[in-house]
């Protein structure tokens, strides 16, 4: 476990901590076998860093690659990213969740959550436990705020793609 911020994905003012343990490219493979667009820099966040959470303040602005009305969102929060998980009896972090925990409870939602898990992949969450996806159709990330709805087509989109979303992390609101 790290606890350092030794991801260059983030600016250096952003500080992310609480890293699981190290995976494989073929760990990575095995739980995300997909191809997406922004895949290459996914496998690369999750060698430097298996997942870990934001110790201070960490914040998307959907207004970054979108134009937004005043009634969209705009500013969303981030806690943490999920963790691939290693399969090792009895043993996981307490901090973050791993992708497979994540698809399998939200797969328990609705029939309709079923078919999104299918071209969708968790990968972040928010204190309020509400998740950003991968859509591995287009490489968009996607968020969905479970107080507003549990019908995962009224998802937003929140950035064009991994790397875009990564490097869009501000430690401070404007």
């Amino acid at each position: 476990m790290s606890n350092t911020n030794s991801n260059h994905f983030f600016n250096n003012e952003i500080v992310f901590e609480n890293h699981w343990k190290n995976v494989t490219l073929s760990q990575i493979n095995e739980v995300i076998p997909h191809d997406f667009f922004g895949k290459k820099e996914f496998i690369e966040f999750y060698l430097c860093t298996n997942g870990g959470c934001f110790t201070n303040e960490a914040y998307i602005y959907r207004d970054s690659f979108y134009q937004v009305s005043k009634n969209d969102y705009n500013l969303i929060e981030i806690a943490s990213f999920l963790h691939i998980p290693l399969f090792e009896k009895d043993e996981n972090p307490h901090w973050t969740s791993s992708i497979i925990e994540v698809m399998e409870r939200r797969d328990l939602l609705s029939e309709n959550f079923e078919e999104f898990t299918l071209f969708h992949i968790p990968f972040a969450d928010n204190y309020g436990d509400n998740d950003f996806w991968i859509d591995i159709q287009t490489g968009e990330i996607k968020y969905i705020d479970y107080e507003e709805s549990y019908d995962p087509n009224d998802a937003i989109i929140v950035a064009t793609s991994f790397p875009e979303f990564c490097k869009n992390i501000q430690a401070k609101r404007r």
